[in-house]
């Protein structure tokens, strides 16, 4: 019905009235159309400007001895033949109420504004055929740098890597302590890992290239990352006997490895976040050093668990189990913020210590808990002045802490923080006791690549067996005597004697935990940092000024 009034009407309209009506239409339909036109071409004016902006902020912050010529040459590029008004302004950027404000003047800061002559289809009758578009963009000079954690350590006992490296590399995988000295004093270019590790990655896709960016965010099992360690020693192997060596090592690690190895994920072993051209600044990595990252690694994957029969005089057996809450690279290539350390570790561990002169029992266990809390080494600026280069950089050495570990086994009444120690005829004895370090505030290191100052210690006092000789002295002891416990010696004899025995396990159980640390590389209120170099060639795109 209202298909037919509407017919109807337009009948009964005159032949004039309804050309009129038929020519405002398609006036209409084509201004909608012309409007349609200018919108998108506006549009697409105005991102092609706040693209080139962009593009001339950042040359322009690159090269700041001509800002101008290389801000014109970057939004040229990015605006083809369009013509464009360039100018450019240096100073600094404060952080104002509603955003960046810039302030004019000397700074790093380079402020680019790209105007262009957008035309209009529809102002062009009425004069108003060119409209202007522009777009400004902020940037600042930004810095790459090459920060490597560097502090490895020699195990006292032998025993004690051999099990930690044969659990996580397979039988074969222990290295001899000449193999360790060998493998700590060569040293190889991340960006030649990165190389090897590419053509691991383009073989297991099925023949992709693949660059920086795809290894950075790569996964790899411990086989494949040795496999492309050694590699790296292959041409030099042939006329030199140490690289022979080296490589025969670290083939041998490479090959020891079970068949189901968990993939272990790049960046918590190197952290890369420059360009490819940045790879050049990354410190000279010795293979000790990665291998002991990428045993962090796996730590940060699950836990492991090793046992160990007399390692040393004065303890009759240990059962350690590792784990690390995640992981933390032992390379950076990045820039502000960027981070490099040790992760945390969790050491739960049992000593059977001999040596008890109490009737009935001659072992005493000691369940210790050991965390050592993460070393890390953050860029918290690099500044790029005329002198060159100057890299700030704050963290902390490890910290390490000491208890008696919690346990399900019921405690004595009222006492849950306690652990129990021995049981055996009618007596059963408890401990409690925990030693540990106070935080101390972050250390400031400054370096300044290209002179000399490339490393630098983060450290604070801590010796590992000091913190046990106090949980010794502090240690509180309970005992329960029942039966025939009650005649075979005295509540206070058993606690002397306990404490005794405690007392003198300190130096063997000390010897035992420091060569797990330096299985990992890792040395209490310890941490080696190397900067192996630093470049301003990069920038950074800034908040836009209000």
């Amino acid at each position: 019905m209202p298909f037919r009034s509407a017919v109807s009407v337009f009948r009964s309209l005159t032949r004039p009235v309804a050309a009129g009506i038929a020519v405002v239409g398609i006036l209409l339909i084509a201004l909608s159309f012309l409007a349609t036109v200018d919108w998108l071409r506006l549009s697409e004016a105005r991102r092609l400007a706040g693209e080139a902006a962009s593009a001339a902020a950042l040359a322009a912050a690159k090269t700041p001895d001509a800002p101008y010529a290389s801000a014109r040459s970057a939004a040229k590029a990015v605006m083809g033949g369009a013509e464009i008004i360039v100018t450019t302004e240096q100073g600094k950027a404060l952080p104002g109420p509603s955003g960046l404000a810039f302030i004019a003047g000397p700074g790093q800061v380079v402020r680019v504004t790209v105007s262009m002559t957008a035309r209009s289809l529809l102002g062009t009758p009425v004069g108003l055929g060119e409209t202007t578009v522009g777009a400004e963009a902020m940037a600042s000079r930004a810095g790459v740098a090459a920060l490597t954690e560097r502090t490895t350590a020699v195990p006292e006992l032998p025993a004690v890597p051999a099990a930690i490296e044969a659990r996580l590399f397979g039988s074969a995988g222990a290295l001899a302590a000449d193999e360790r000295v060998m493998l700590g004093r060569v040293a190889f270019r991340v960006a030649d890992l990165v190389t090897e590790l590419g053509h691991v990655l383009s073989t297991r896709e099925g023949g992709t290239e693949a660059g920086v960016a795809a290894v950075a965010e790569a996964s790899f099992k411990p086989a494949e990352f040795l496999s492309a360690l050694a590699a790296l020693y292959r041409e030099s192997a042939r006329t030199s006997a140490e690289a022979a060596k080296v490589l025969d090592v670290i083939s041998r690690l490479a090959g020891a490895g079970a068949t189901d190895e968990v993939p272990l994920p790049f960046a918590g072993v190197i952290s890369l976040a420059g360009e490819d051209a940045d790879l050049t600044l990354a410190a000279p990595l010795r293979p000790l050093e990665f291998i002991q990252a990428v045993m962090r690694a796996r730590l940060a994957q699950g836990a492991v668990s090793v046992e160990l029969r007399s390692p040393v005089t004065g303890v009759d057996e240990v059962t350690l189990t590792l784990e690390s809450e995640g992981a933390s690279a032992s390379v950076l290539i990045g820039g502000e913020n960027g981070l490099v350390g040790i992760p945390s570790i969790r050491i739960a561990s049992r000593f059977v210590i001999g040596g008890l002169s109490i009737p009935g029992a001659g072992t005493l266990e000691l369940p210790l808990e050991v965390k050592l809390s993460s070393g890390d080494a953050r860029i918290r600026r690099i500044a790029c002045g005329p002198n060159g280069p100057e890299v700030a950089v704050t963290g902390r050495p490890v910290r390490a802490s000491v208890a008696f570990a919690a346990e399900a086994t019921a405690s004595p009444a009222g006492a849950s923080d306690y652990v129990r120690l021995l049981a055996a005829g009618g007596l059963t004895a408890w401990g409690k006791g925990r030693s540990a370090f106070a935080e101390d505030p972050p250390v400031d290191l400054v370096f300044r690549p290209g002179t000399g100052d490339t490393v630098a210690s983060l450290r604070a006092p801590i010796d590992f067996s000091n913190r046990l000789e106090r949980l010794a002295a502090e240690t509180q002891v309970l005992v329960s005597l029942e039966g025939t416990g009650r005649e075979a010696m005295s509540e206070g004899g058993v606690r002397d004697e306990i404490a005794r025995l405690i007392a003198g396990s300190v130096k063997p159980v000390e010897a035992v935990l420091s060569s797990v640390f330096a299985t990992f590389g890792i040395v209490p209120g310890k941490m080696d940092v190397v900067a192996a170099g630093a470049a301003c060639n990069t920038a950074t795109l800034l908040g836009e000024a209000k």
